[in-house]
């Protein structure tokens, strides 16, 4: 390979190094890396934004793990009620975004479907009605679920994608409100469903852990992300979890 050849590998190089993890449009990430104590641990590392944690269920367990991830039972919750819908920040987010997670679930829905991170509008367990923006864990995969105003609604009766239990997924669930769809990524695998709504319903929070039912799953989560666009499975593939110091 001549110089120049060799000069514009290098370039390349460095460009598909510096593109390895996709940023662009991106409102909040909780990567959990700090693991110092619980504050830092829950502390957004692009806004500064906190996480609250509440147990509303017997199963309280928690754990801010040493890899960078936390690890909650099934009667825990983590919200950031920052992410709201009336919010200059993160009201686009009712047009078009985009919530991606790192995930592993640790037990196997029994009795559900179970909700496990997403936008509502209670920090509650939660209705239906509550459920904003979410993915669902069912016994035949996840699923995704979107509400808009009044009693407009999006749901998944059937193409759920796989996850494995007790494996990390990638899991980003994408709202567009310009062509009425909602779109769930698995790793890799995509399941779109077209939606009656330009807008999603209002939304309180952003929350993690047992959004419905009485018990719910245990999970493990390395890094939760917001994005203010509704993302492309070829961006999607492009996000890459954020690695501790």
């Amino acid at each position: 390979m001549n110089k120049i050849g060799m000069i514009a590998a290098a370039l390349a190089l460095g460009i598909s190094s510096a593109q390895a993890d996709f940023t662009q449009g991106l409102l909040a990430r909780w990567s959990f890396n700090d693991n110092s104590n619980e504050a830092k641990a829950l502390t957004d590392d692009v806004g500064g934004l906190t996480m609250k944690r509440s147990a509303i269920g017997s199963d309280s367990k928690f754990k801010v793990n040493a890899d960078g991830s936390v690890t909650l039972g099934g009667g825990v919750i983590l919200f950031s009620d920052a992410v709201n819908s009336a919010s200059e920040k993160f009201g686009v987010l009712a047009d078009g975004g985009t919530i991606w997670c790192r995930i592993k679930y640790l037990n196997a829905p029994a009795g559900g479907p179970f909700f496990s991170f997403g936008l509502v509008n209670a920090v509650a367990p939660g209705d239906w009605a509550q459920l904003v923006l979410t993915p669902f864990f069912a016994s035949e995969g996840l699923g995704s679920r979107a509400k808009g105003p009044g009693k407009l609604e999006t749901g998944m009766a059937s193409g759920h994608l796989p996850v494995k239990v007790g494996e990390y997924a990638n899991v980003a669930i994408v709202f567009n409100g310009k062509t009425k769809k909602v779109t769930l990524f698995v790793d890799g695998k995509t399941a779109d469903r077209h939606s009656p709504m330009t807008k999603l319903d209002a939304f309180q929070s952003l929350m993690i852990g047992r959004l419905k039912a009485s018990s719910a799953q245990q999970m493990q989560i390395d890094e939760i992300r917001v994005y203010n666009t509704p993302l492309s499975a070829e961006w999607i593939d492009e996000i890459e979890p954020l690695e501790g110091k």
